[in-house]
């Protein structure tokens, strides 16, 4: 039997710690290509899910786009209502409705007016003043004609035309040498005049203050009473 030195002994546990490192070693080596196969699997597993969303966000994208820009179908055209014939569209004419009956009147009741119907009042005591007389002397070539003769006293309206040919006028005087009472200047052919006087009872002479006028006959006489 081989005795053992202390070198040997050394020599023996180094061996064995090699042993061990060595077994150590190839485990974890082992153990690490597992695990980097794996993950590569993973990795590849990864990336085949990530492609697939991709390929699916990609389709999606596609339609979109296609549903986008794919031109609308026109709409077609309405066809025409058929016209209705001229007969259908006439219009009858409008016709008014009978007009009510008169309400009969009952015997004795007194009839109802409308304001229009109600005659104006007379205000109590009220006298319509009398008309002014009116007296129209027309001249010719060489007299006067006179509508009326005599007016009662107080207002008259005399009215002078001249139906002549030649230019006249009229004067207006009290009695045949009284001071004038009213007057009307020379008045050419077919001129008219008018005048109111308020004349008191008596006689008055009317003539033409052109020369030779009166002398040739135009003068008259208007009574006053």
């Amino acid at each position: 039997m081989t005795r053992s030195t202390p070198l040997h002994a050394a020599a023996t546990v180094l061996c064995l710690l090699c042993a061990l490192i060595a077994g150590s070693t190839s485990v974890t080596v082992a153990a690490l290509a597992q695990a980097h196969g794996s993950a590569k699997q993973d990795g590849r597993a990864t990336k085949r899910s990530g492609c697939a969303r991709q390929k699916r966000r990609h389709s999606r994208r596609a339609k979109r786009c296609r549903a986008h820009h794919v031109p609308a179908k026109p709409a077609e055209p309405l066809a025409p209502a058929p016209l209705a014939p001229a007969a259908l569209l006439s219009v009858p004419p409008a016709v008014a409705p009978p007009a009510p009956p008169p309400e009969p009147v009952v015997s004795g009741s007194t009839p109802t007016t409308t304001p229009s119907e109600v005659p104006p009042a007379e205000a109590p005591g009220e006298v319509e003043p009398p008309s002014v007389p009116h007296v129209q002397v027309s001249a010719v070539e060489y007299s006067y004609t006179l509508s009326r003769t005599s007016v009662p006293a107080g207002k008259v309206i005399l009215q002078f035309v001249n139906d002549g040919q030649d230019e006249h006028n009229l004067q207006i005087s009290e009695g045949e040498e009284g001071p004038l009472a009213g007057s009307f200047a020379d008045t050419p052919s077919k001129g008219v005049g008018q005048l109111q006087l308020e004349m008191r009872s008596g006689s008055y002479t009317l003539f033409c203050s052109l020369h030779g006028h009166e002398a040739k006959g135009m003068k008259a006489t208007l009574t006053v009473e």
